[in-house]
């Protein structure tokens, strides 16, 4: 296996020990200005990639909450016909391909920003935050993250800030950072536990729950001072986190005790536990809020869960090889996975709960984002150095 192929969010390895040593490929790249060249998806001119609108949050109290680790919701910056926001697209069985955008050196993990003009991706290998315009498909600039390789990202509520997960492969030098987004610049970083993963934060913005791949709890931070509010016993090597729709509950995958872990959150004390397949390792919550999904690594498949009564109510075999990465279609008609171990995305039909395609993407995807209006895919592909776009609505 190639050595890039081990990277702490590329592939993980299928042993069932609890102190996992992730190698990652750190192949570090001096790349300033990465900029490709411009790429239209729709045609017709591209709008602003939305430094103006993340410039216009920060002195405002706007902005909308972050839906899940891929989507976002439009923000109260983004204009908006007096109707309402228009229905999202409908999601086809068959998303078409794209083009594959050349973005870093082993871009993994992408956060889509609230507004979804812009995202940032992180590129362990590079060492540094991408921000990437959606609309022109271009990187418009690089986020150096001199610390340690960067890993996760997710945004605040409001898109102001972006919180950065950063680790080295010993687990020996372990930050949060915290990113501008109005100016692209770290602005702090801050030591926590080993491992920090898929992190969330609360509805108003006031909380960060942290996920540590080497250890057994979760912290949950204050986003001003950066103390420690709470810090919760759960299973070994909790993953990612995903909030109900109600945001009483958070649920908290436990990637190698075959788990997902239940969080009352007004108490911060576990609820249950709910058994799920092997190697449980992104969740996200339907956008009727009636469904969790949780994509099992190892045992190549899907769980469902209801959150109402915390058990799985359906499980779907044979996403793909390796799913790493899940993402709910905005009409709640598919879920998309994203499957390292053989190169695709799945997409599953939730109402008969069957695969109806894999897309072949490009090496090693490892993770699936989706447009606000549900129109396109975003695939980074972490072992090719592209984001593959997918056409997701129907013809």
């Amino acid at each position: 296996m190639d050595l890039h192929q081990t990277s702490a969010h590329g592939r993980h390895r299928r042993r069932r020990t609890r102190r996992l040593r992730i190698a990652i490929g750190l192949a570090v790249v001096l790349l300033a200005g990465a900029v490709v060249s411009g790429f239209l998806w729709l045609g017709g001119a591209p709008p602003p990639d939305g430094r103006a609108d993340a410039a216009a949050a920060s002195s405002g109290s706007g902005g909308a909450a972050h839906a899940g680790h891929g989507q976002a919701v439009p923000s109260t910056s983004d204009p908006a016909p007096s109707s309402g926001p228009p229905a999202p697209a409908v999601s086809g069985a068959t998303p078409g391909l794209g083009a594959a955008i050349p973005v870093g050196a082993a871009p993994h993990h992408m956060a889509i920003a609230p507004g979804g003009r812009f995202a940032y991706v992180a590129d362990s290998a590079l060492g540094a935050v991408l921000r990437f315009d959606t609309a022109s498909g271009t990187v418009t600039a690089t986020i150096p993250i001199p610390e340690a390789p960067p890993q996760m990202v997710t945004f605040a509520p409001d898109g102001q800030r972006a919180y950065v997960s950063v680790y080295d492969e010993e687990f020996a030098t372990n930050y949060v950072v915290v990113v501008d987004a109005a100016i692209d610049r770290p602005v702090s970083a801050v030591p926590v536990g080993r491992g920090p993963y898929a992190m969330a934060t609360g509805p108003d913005g006031r909380l960060l729950y942290v996920p540590y791949y080497d250890e057994d709890h979760l912290d949950v931070l204050d986003t001003d001072s950066w103390a420690l509010v709470h810090r919760i016993d759960v299973a070994p090597s909790p993953h990612w986190v995903a909030f109900t729709a109600d945001r009483r509950f958070a649920h908290l995958t436990n990637h190698f005790s075959d788990v997902v872990t239940v969080l009352d959150l007004a108490e911060h004390r576990v609820v249950t536990t709910v058994p799920v397949g092997e190697g449980p390792h992104s969740i996200e919550t339907s956008p009727d809020g009636t469904r969790m999904a949780v994509v099992n690594y190892v045992s190549d498949d899907v769980s469902l869960i209801d959150p109402a009564t915390n058990t799985v109510v359906g499980t779907v075999p044979d996403v793909g090889a390796g799913p790493q990465d899940v993402t709910w279609a905005p009409d709640g008609r598919h879920l998309y996975t994203a499957n390292v171990d053989d190169g695709t995305v799945g997409v599953v039909d939730v109402q008969s709960g069957t695969v109806t395609a894999r897309i072949a993407t490009g090496d090693s995807p490892t993770s699936v984002s989706v447009s606000p209006d549900g129109s396109r895919l975003l695939v980074t592909n972490f072992g090719d150095g592209t984001v593959r776009v997918l056409d997701a609505g129907t013809s």
